[in-house]
């Protein structure tokens, strides 16, 4: 009779402790999947705010890719709006993407441009913020992995289910 009140004892005492260490557990992952977003949006906003300046820079030496430049311009303000969830930004960053490595690769078809000093240090920033949104992607998509495990796995699924806990989108523009 006592190993059983002990059993009972012991169970009324583990199960809310489970409970509150997966719910903990998840709101941690949950945290981290959101900083590790802030980091990706940031990223992004650097290079919205770049590309600007590389229209500028290319619209004088290279005035025959007007289009180009006009399309680059019309996908970083479609980004600039849309990238505030990974969703949204899986859809927008990939064309833009494109688009600047089109407006980049002007330099070989102009050489003036090369002869830009502004060109060429638009093109080091973008190189580098690509570099650092690669970086902040493989971070957020590591903590996204994270959440979206303990939400399918139990016990913290059954948390997760009834405190509205849901998967992450990856990014994977």
């Amino acid at each position: 009779m006592t190993n059983v009140l002990a059993i009972g004892a012991a169970l009324i005492l583990l199960v809310p402790g489970g409970w509150w260490v997966s719910h903990t557990r998840l709101a941690a992952a949950r945290n981290d999947v959101e900083s590790g977003w802030a980091d990706v949006a940031s990223e992004l906003q650097r290079r919205h705010e770049l590309i600007p300046q590389l229209v500028a820079s290319v619209q004088a030496a290279a005035t025959h890719e007007r289009d180009l430049l006009i399309e680059l311009a019309r996908r970083n303000d479609l980004a600039v709006v849309a990238s505030h969830t990974p969703d949204a930004a899986n859809q927008h960053e990939p064309p833009l993407t494109q688009t600047v490595a089109q407006v980049v690769a002007l330099g070989e078809r102009y050489p003036q441009l090369n002869a830009q000093h502004n060109f060429l240090e638009l093109q080091r920033q973008l190189a580098l913020t690509e570099d650092r949104i690669a970086a902040s992607r493989r971070y957020y998509n590591t903590r996204v992995e994270g959440l979206n495990r303990r939400v399918d796995a139990f016990p913290s699924g059954a948390v997760a289910r009834r405190h509205g806990f849901e998967k992450a989108e990856f990014f994977g523009a």
